[in-house]
Protein backbone atom coordinates (compact mmCIF):
# COMPACT_ATOMS: atom_id res chain seq x y z
CA UNK A 1 0.00 0.00 0.00
CA UNK A 2 1.69 3.41 -1.13
CA UNK A 3 2.68 5.87 1.92
CA UNK A 4 0.36 8.60 1.93
CA UNK A 5 1.89 12.21 0.52
CA UNK A 6 2.57 14.12 3.92
CA UNK A 7 4.92 16.60 2.25
CA UNK A 8 2.10 18.33 0.62
CA UNK A 9 0.94 19.47 4.54
CA UNK A 10 4.40 19.95 5.49
CA UNK A 11 5.34 22.44 3.02
CA UNK A 12 2.18 24.38 3.86
CA UNK A 13 3.45 24.36 7.62
CA UNK A 14 6.85 25.45 6.73
CA UNK A 15 4.71 28.39 4.08
CA UNK A 16 2.94 29.49 6.70
CA UNK A 17 6.14 29.68 9.33
CA UNK A 18 7.72 31.18 6.60
CA UNK A 19 4.92 34.04 6.87
CA UNK A 20 5.56 34.44 10.24
CA UNK A 21 9.17 34.84 10.73
CA UNK A 22 10.45 38.67 11.67
CA UNK A 23 11.78 41.31 8.70
CA UNK A 24 15.22 40.75 8.34
CA UNK A 25 17.91 43.80 9.12
CA UNK A 26 17.69 44.91 5.56
CA UNK A 27 13.81 45.12 5.22
CA UNK A 28 14.16 46.97 8.91
CA UNK A 29 16.54 49.55 7.20
CA UNK A 30 14.22 50.11 4.43
CA UNK A 31 10.94 50.58 6.69
CA UNK A 32 13.29 53.35 8.70
CA UNK A 33 14.23 55.18 5.40
CA UNK A 34 10.35 55.16 4.19
CA UNK A 35 9.24 56.20 7.65
CA UNK A 36 12.14 59.12 7.54
CA UNK A 37 11.19 59.97 4.12
CA UNK A 38 7.99 60.43 5.05
CA UNK A 39 8.21 62.70 8.19
CA UNK A 40 10.09 64.71 6.36
CA UNK A 41 7.33 65.63 3.72
CA UNK A 42 5.05 66.08 6.72
CA UNK A 43 7.19 68.64 8.24
CA UNK A 44 7.19 70.60 4.25
CA UNK A 45 3.76 71.05 4.99
CA UNK A 46 2.10 74.45 5.98
CA UNK A 47 0.68 74.76 9.21
CA UNK A 48 -2.76 74.56 8.23
CA UNK A 49 -2.28 71.60 5.74
CA UNK A 50 -0.93 69.72 8.88
CA UNK A 51 -4.27 70.48 10.35
CA UNK A 52 -6.15 69.71 7.77
CA UNK A 53 -4.83 66.15 7.81
CA UNK A 54 -6.27 63.58 9.76
CA UNK A 55 -3.39 62.92 11.64
CA UNK A 56 -2.79 61.44 15.31
CA UNK A 57 -2.51 64.14 17.85
CA UNK A 58 0.47 63.37 19.30
CA UNK A 59 2.32 63.33 15.82
CA UNK A 60 0.17 66.55 15.12
CA UNK A 61 1.76 68.15 17.87
CA UNK A 62 5.51 67.21 17.25
CA UNK A 63 5.06 68.85 13.59
CA UNK A 64 3.79 71.76 15.09
CA UNK A 65 6.62 72.25 17.72
CA UNK A 66 8.76 71.31 14.58
CA UNK A 67 8.04 74.15 12.73
CA UNK A 68 8.56 76.57 16.07
CA UNK A 69 12.25 75.48 16.41
CA UNK A 70 14.47 77.68 14.80
CA UNK A 71 17.84 76.31 14.96
CA UNK A 72 18.86 73.40 13.23
CA UNK A 73 20.10 71.60 15.99
CA UNK A 74 16.66 71.85 17.63
CA UNK A 75 14.99 71.13 14.33
CA UNK A 76 17.20 67.74 13.96
CA UNK A 77 16.26 66.52 17.43
CA UNK A 78 12.57 67.18 17.29
CA UNK A 79 12.82 65.26 13.72
CA UNK A 80 14.16 62.09 15.42
CA UNK A 81 11.56 62.59 18.26
CA UNK A 82 8.71 62.57 14.98
CA UNK A 83 10.46 59.40 14.03
CA UNK A 84 9.87 57.41 16.77
CA UNK A 85 6.20 58.76 16.86
CA UNK A 86 6.04 57.06 13.63
CA UNK A 87 7.20 54.27 14.21
CA UNK A 88 4.73 53.86 16.71
CA UNK A 89 1.75 54.18 14.39
CA UNK A 90 0.46 52.94 11.51
CA UNK A 91 2.20 54.62 8.45
CA UNK A 92 -0.25 53.62 5.57
CA UNK A 93 -3.12 55.87 5.99
CA UNK A 94 -0.84 59.06 5.67
CA UNK A 95 0.57 57.63 3.16
CA UNK A 96 -2.19 57.76 1.21
CA UNK A 97 -3.20 60.78 2.42
CA UNK A 98 0.12 62.13 0.86
CA UNK A 99 -0.28 60.47 -1.89
CA UNK A 100 -3.60 61.92 -2.61
CA UNK A 101 -2.32 65.49 -1.62
CA UNK A 102 0.57 65.64 -4.52
CA UNK A 103 -2.33 64.19 -7.14
CA UNK A 104 -4.03 67.23 -6.06
CA UNK A 105 -1.52 69.53 -6.39
CA UNK A 106 -0.04 67.89 -9.62
CA UNK A 107 -3.64 68.29 -11.09
CA UNK A 108 -3.94 72.31 -10.01
CA UNK A 109 -0.03 73.06 -11.15
CA UNK A 110 -1.55 71.13 -14.80
CA UNK A 111 -4.72 73.26 -14.78
CA UNK A 112 -2.27 76.65 -13.74
CA UNK A 113 -0.20 75.87 -16.44
CA UNK A 114 -2.65 75.63 -19.32
CA UNK A 115 -4.68 78.64 -18.31
CA UNK A 116 -0.88 80.01 -18.46
CA UNK A 117 -0.54 78.79 -21.85
CA UNK A 118 -4.39 80.22 -23.28
CA UNK A 119 -3.32 83.78 -22.06
CA UNK A 120 -0.71 84.39 -23.49
CA UNK A 121 -2.03 82.66 -26.89
CA UNK A 122 -5.12 85.69 -26.49
CA UNK A 123 -2.12 87.98 -26.08
CA UNK A 124 0.05 87.42 -28.53
CA UNK A 125 -2.58 86.26 -31.43
CA UNK A 126 -3.25 88.41 -34.46
CA UNK A 127 -6.13 90.22 -33.95
CA UNK A 128 -8.20 88.19 -36.75
CA UNK A 129 -7.70 85.12 -35.02
CA UNK A 130 -8.75 86.43 -31.48
CA UNK A 131 -13.01 85.41 -32.16
CA UNK A 132 -11.74 81.90 -33.41
CA UNK A 133 -9.65 80.89 -30.01
CA UNK A 134 -12.27 82.87 -27.93
CA UNK A 135 -14.37 79.86 -29.18
CA UNK A 136 -12.18 77.26 -29.07
CA UNK A 137 -11.21 78.39 -25.72
CA UNK A 138 -14.89 77.88 -24.58
CA UNK A 139 -15.42 74.96 -26.24
CA UNK A 140 -12.55 73.53 -24.32
CA UNK A 141 -14.16 74.55 -21.21
CA UNK A 142 -15.42 71.59 -18.84
CA UNK A 143 -19.61 71.26 -18.52
CA UNK A 144 -18.35 71.11 -14.80
CA UNK A 145 -17.04 74.15 -14.79
CA UNK A 146 -17.29 76.94 -12.48
CA UNK A 147 -18.98 80.60 -13.96
CA UNK A 148 -15.77 82.51 -14.77
CA UNK A 149 -17.37 85.53 -13.73
CA UNK A 150 -17.38 84.14 -10.49
CA UNK A 151 -14.43 83.00 -9.82
CA UNK A 152 -12.92 86.88 -10.82
CA UNK A 153 -14.27 88.36 -8.51
CA UNK A 154 -11.96 90.96 -7.68
CA UNK A 155 -12.00 92.15 -10.97
CA UNK A 156 -10.39 95.46 -10.73
CA UNK A 157 -13.07 98.81 -11.50
CA UNK A 158 -10.11 99.88 -13.90
CA UNK A 159 -10.27 96.88 -16.22
CA UNK A 160 -13.93 97.37 -16.81
CA UNK A 161 -14.28 100.73 -17.45
CA UNK A 162 -11.49 100.46 -20.08
CA UNK A 163 -14.17 97.55 -21.84
CA UNK A 164 -16.69 99.88 -21.32
CA UNK A 165 -14.80 102.86 -22.83
CA UNK A 166 -13.92 100.81 -26.00
CA UNK A 167 -17.45 100.36 -26.45
CA UNK A 168 -17.37 96.25 -25.57
CA UNK A 169 -19.44 94.04 -23.45
CA UNK A 170 -19.94 94.73 -19.28
CA UNK A 171 -16.86 92.31 -18.26
CA UNK A 172 -17.81 93.14 -14.46
CA UNK A 173 -18.67 90.07 -11.62
CA UNK A 174 -21.89 88.62 -10.46
CA UNK A 175 -23.64 89.24 -13.70
CA UNK A 176 -23.41 86.27 -15.78
CA UNK A 177 -20.94 83.64 -16.59
CA UNK A 178 -18.45 84.76 -19.24
CA UNK A 179 -19.41 84.24 -22.83
CA UNK A 180 -17.95 85.04 -25.88
CA UNK A 181 -18.74 88.35 -25.56
CA UNK A 182 -17.19 89.06 -22.21
CA UNK A 183 -14.03 86.95 -22.54
CA UNK A 184 -13.13 88.56 -25.63
CA UNK A 185 -13.45 92.24 -23.86
CA UNK A 186 -11.14 90.94 -21.08
CA UNK A 187 -9.16 89.95 -24.51
CA UNK A 188 -8.73 92.76 -25.74
CA UNK A 189 -8.47 95.22 -22.67
CA UNK A 190 -5.49 92.57 -21.57
CA UNK A 191 -3.99 93.14 -25.54
CA UNK A 192 -4.19 96.49 -25.08
CA UNK A 193 -3.06 96.58 -21.30
CA UNK A 194 0.41 94.50 -22.46
CA UNK A 195 0.91 97.04 -25.57
CA UNK A 196 1.14 100.22 -23.70
CA UNK A 197 3.14 98.27 -20.89
CA UNK A 198 1.07 99.41 -18.02
CA UNK A 199 0.15 97.97 -15.00
CA UNK A 200 -1.00 93.92 -15.89
CA UNK A 201 -4.51 94.13 -13.82
CA UNK A 202 -6.50 93.15 -16.99
CA UNK A 203 -3.90 90.17 -17.64
CA UNK A 204 -4.43 88.76 -14.36
CA UNK A 205 -8.24 89.08 -14.40
CA UNK A 206 -7.87 86.87 -18.20
CA UNK A 207 -5.59 84.51 -16.20
CA UNK A 208 -7.80 83.76 -13.25
CA UNK A 209 -11.24 83.88 -15.68
CA UNK A 210 -9.23 81.11 -17.77
CA UNK A 211 -8.62 79.30 -15.26
CA UNK A 212 -11.98 79.12 -13.26
CA UNK A 213 -13.29 78.00 -16.83
CA UNK A 214 -10.58 75.00 -17.19
CA UNK A 215 -9.99 74.05 -13.86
Amino acid sequence: MPRKKQYQWKNSDEAEGFDSLPPSRSEKKRQSIALQNMGEELTRLGPQEVKNLDLPADLREALQLYARIGDHEGRRRQMQFIGRVMREIDPAPIRAMLDARREVSAAATAALHKAEQWRDRLLTADEAELAGLVETLLAARPADAQPAADIATDIATDVAAEADSAGQADARPGKKALGADELRALAVAARKEAAENTSPQARRVLFRAIHGMLA
